[in-house]
């Protein structure tokens, strides 16, 4: 992930730079060989996207585009070293202040401006100055326009993609994965042949809780512990947790042995038994969990397997009186 994004913003300038290339082909053409076209456009359209790294190296490719492709010449060489140094300033610029939806309206009026000097400058014929510039201006806000109206959508439509993605991983209540991603989660250790322990955490008499303070009173106290087990995670490399069920819970520790693992579950039970939840009377509601534990590959080489493993595990600890930790290598000892 780090590479890709390394490599990110100079991927945009480069396919930035092939889409001048091509719009200079069918630029128009003016006296003393001044060209327009949308290059302009597509520099600032690369910073949005890319970042300024982008707009430099696309400035500087379409810069050299237009000095070589269509003949090296004094207009050319002129109108190509002023595509580089607009990139150039654009990148100062946008490194004191990020281009963005908000503020890109200046930048565009300053592209205009810069490329509407060079075609005063190069332009010979007063009429044909004229209608560049005012050809430069009609081209680029539209162009410009619209193309940040369809990258909008785009975006839009990513972001419902991606919130439609995690909807179904994710557990409504907790913000924690769900059954269904934790799956993918052990599925990846199993055929990685990854050595880790399965915790089965379950919260001791939490129908009773739901019946004498109500099922929002149960939620909250699902979500604290969502919280704690994801500061869990957050302090162990390696830590993945889950919400599978009503108040059932899972968390994997990779490269934990048994011992680890009996670790572990005393630290998370104790971080939950020592923050009891307040309601809003003040009263305190002592919160304990249950915990089964197995390993891979030890205790089963399979979900299926290693699930009910810690399902023994997690029968035994509650059989025995409730806040008992139980690793399924010794229930029968």
């Amino acid at each position: 992930m780090d590479e890709y994004t390394n490599l990110h913003p100079w991927v945009v300038g480069v396919a930035s730079a092939i889409t001048g290339l091509l719009l200079m082909e069918t630029s128009i053409h003016f006296s003393n060989g001044v060209i327009d076209d949308v290059r302009n456009v597509i520099i600032l359209i690369s910073g949005l996207v890319g970042g300024p790294i982008s707009m430099v190296v696309s400035s500087f490719l379409i810069g050299l585009f237009r000095i070589y492709v269509l003949g090296i010449s004094t207009t050319s060489i002129i109108a190509g070293l002023n595509t580089m140094l607009m990139g150039l300033i654009l990148f100062l610029l946008t490194r004191w202040k990020p281009i963005s939806y908000r503020n890109m309206h200046y930048y565009l009026a300053y592209t205009i401006v810069q490329f509407g000097i060079g075609i005063a400058f190069l332009s010979t014929d007063p009429d044909s100055r004229l209608l560049g510039i005012i050809t430069l201006v009609v081209t680029s806000i539209p162009a410009f326009y619209i193309t940040v109206f369809v990258l909008n959508l785009f975006r839009k439509q990513f972001e419902r993609i991606r919130l439609i993605e995690k909807l179904a991983d994710t557990d409504y209540l907790t913000d924690l994965p769900n059954s269904r991603k934790f799956k993918s989660i052990l599925e990846e250790f199993i055929e990685n042949d990854e050595n880790f322990t399965l915790l089965l955490i379950d919260i001791d008499h939490f129908r009773n809780v739901n019946l004498t303070y109500g099922h929002l009173v149960g939620d909250e106290i699902l979500k604290q512990i969502g919280q704690y087990l994801k500061q869990f995670v957050r302090e162990h490399e390696g830590a993945d947790t889950a919400r599978i069920s009503g108040e059932e819970f899972y968390v994997t520790c990779k490269q934990a042995a048994p011992a680890f693992g009996l670790h572990y579950a005393h630290e998370i039970s104790k971080l939950i038994s020592q923050n009891p939840y307040f309601i809003s009377d003040g009263h305190k509601i002592p919160i304990t969990v249950s915990i089964g534990i197995a390993n891979f590959p030890d205790n089963g080489k399979s979900i299926s397997e290693l699930v009910t493993a810690t399902d023994q595990a997690l029968m035994q600890a509650t059989s025995q009186g409730k806040n008992q930790i139980i690793h399924y290598n010794n229930i029968h000892t």
